[in-house]
């Protein structure tokens, strides 16, 4: 999984007593890059400008609501393909990060916000709504929270772009590593001192049709074995990989 997985992460975790909430993260934010694997600037195989160049085809002044921006990496990649950025995160300095990071995108406005606000504050206006692995909650509750907020801000026939760990590439990981990670029933798994969900393929994408959209494509994002602590494996040539899925809303 290329969300939470560093030396320095699970150091963090300790320090915090493995509760990481909006002030841990806040105590977080001058290290974010080397203690969360960006998905969007570790991916090797190049499906994010494959997806992305898909979804806003034929779209006259896209918006964007980033939803988990971090420190605004999708939206300084792709700024000069949306006529208009929402990017929200649940930290305040994580949020004033991303907002000094891309301080020259005047089209962008930045929001510190728990995602499940998203849809109430926001309205369906995104014709591409992101949210790179931020689904990941132990909570089922909250899983389903999230789901119907990156459903909300979406707007009819708009597309959401999210990924989410893959429990696929977790037992090649689990099989080629010196430990394996600790599980639960459900897809549950103890990376770094904190529960994470991951997904099936077929999981993730019930789980988006289940929320009223429609899978137009599901891939895999691959990055790079040093992000899982894990040299190159001889026995294989596959490099791990989180789940890329672009899917519609139903109208």
């Amino acid at each position: 999984m290329c969300a939470l997985r560093s030396l320095n992460f699970q150091k963090f975790l300790k320090r915090t007593g493995n509760n990481v909430n909006h002030n841990d993260w806040n105590k977080h934010a001058a290290k974010f890059e080397s203690t969360v694997c960006d998905i969007v600037t570790k991916e090797t195989n190049n499906q994010f400008n494959k997806l992305v160049r898909a979804a806003l085809k034929s779209r006259k002044d896209p918006v964007l609501v980033d939803m988990g921006c971090g420190v605004g990496s999708f939206v300084k990649k792709y700024q000069n393909k949306f006529s208009k950025i929402f990017a929200l995160d649940f930290a305040t300095r994580i949020v004033l990060r991303a907002k000094r990071r891309c301080a020259k995108i005047a089209h962008a406005e930045w929001f510190a916000m728990d995602m499940t606000r998203a849809a109430k504050f926001f309205g369906p206006r995104a014709d591409l709504t992101v949210s790179l692995n931020v689904v990941t909650m132990g909570s089922a509750k909250k899983r389903e929270a999230a789901w119907k907020n990156i459903h909300g801000v979406t707007k009819p026939k708009g597309y959401a772009l999210i990924v989410v760990p893959s429990i696929e590439s977790q037992d090649v990981v689990d099989e080629l590593g010196k430990e394996p990670d600790e599980r639960t029933e459900g897809g549950l798994v103890k990376r770094d001192g904190a529960w994470q969900k991951f997904f099936s393929a077929e999981e993730f994408a019930a789980a988006m049709e289940g929320n009223g959209f429609k899978v137009k494509k599901l891939v895999k994002v691959h990055y790079p074995w040093s992000v899982e602590g894990l040299r190159k494996p001889r026995s294989t040539t596959r490099e791990p990989w989180d789940w890329l899925c672009l899917a519609q809303r139903v109208a």
